[in-house]
C-alpha cells in the first residue's frame, strides 16, 4: 500500500494545496496522513505559560477554506497543544499522539528532546519505520545518525530501522511517499 505522509502545514493553504496536488499526480491512491501542526498558533511558548480563554481569531490562524482540505488523518503538533491551552478549546485535543501503519509509526517529533542545534535524540521505538516532523528539515536517521535525503529517488527501508523526518509542508512543500509492499520511501517536494 502506498502512504503519503507529510506535517508541518501551519495553516498555509496555498502550499498545503500545492502538496495535495502533487500527490494527486504522483500517487492518486495512496492513503494520506498527517504528521501535526496543522495549525499555525499565534501564541508564543512564553506567552502561552500564562494565556488562558483567548478567542480562537487571537490565538491562531483557522480559517474554514483551510479546514475544509483536512480530511486525512493527524496524530496531534505543538501548535494543536499550544492553540488548545490559551483557548481551552478541546477541539484541537482530538488527535491521537501516534498513529501506526503498515510496519510504521507516525508521531509529530515534539515529544522528543531537542538540543541545541534542534537535533532530536530518540527514545527507543518498537516499529521499523518511524515519520515524524516538528523541525521542518527532511532527514534520515540510521542509528541515531542524520543523514542527507535525496529526492524523487526510492530508498530501501527494509532491511533495518529507519527514523525519517518529512520535512515541513509550510517552507518547502516536503512530503514521502511509503510503500509498505516494496518496502520503500521516496522523499518528495512540490514546486512552489
Amino acid at each position: 500500500m502506498q502512504y503519503a505522509i507529510f506535517g508541518d502545514l501551519h495553516s498555509h493553504k496555498q502550499n498545503t494545496v500545492r502538496v495535495l496536488q502533487h500527490i494527486q499526480e504522483v500517487a492518486p491512491n495512496a492513503a494520506l496522513f498527517a504528521l501535526g501542526d496543522l495549525y499555525e498558533c499565534k501564541i508564543g511558548k512564553r506567552k502561552a505559560e500564562h494565556a488562558r480563554n483567548l478567542p480562537l481569531k487571537e490565538a491562531a490562524i483557522v480559517k474554514k477554506s483551510f479546514q475544509e482540505l483536512l480530511t486525512f488523518p493527524s496524530v496531534i503538533g505543538n501548535q494543536e497543544e499550544r492553540i488548545a491551552l490559551v483557548t481551552g478549546s478541546e477541539h484541537f485535543l482530538h488527535y491521537e499522539e501516534k498513529l501506526y501503519i503498515d510496519h510504521a509509526m507516525l508521531i509529530h517529533g515534539h515529544q522528543f528532546e531537542w538540543d541545541e542545534q534542534f537535533e532530536p535524540t530518540f527514545p527507543e521505538f518498537h516499529t521499523p519505520l518511524v515519520f515524524f516532523g516538528h523541525s521542518h528539515r527532511a532527514a534520515i536517521y540510521i542509528d541515531g545518525v542524520r543523514t542527507a535525503v535525496s529526492y524523487n529517488t526510492p530508498l530501501f527501508v527494509g532491511n533495518q530501522q529507519y527514523i525519517i523526518n518529512v520535512g515541513a509542508v509550510v517552507e518547502t512543500l516536503d512530503w514521502c511517499l511509503y510503500d509498505s509492499e516494496a518496502m520503500t520511501v521516496m522523499f518528495m517536494r512540490a514546486e512552489m
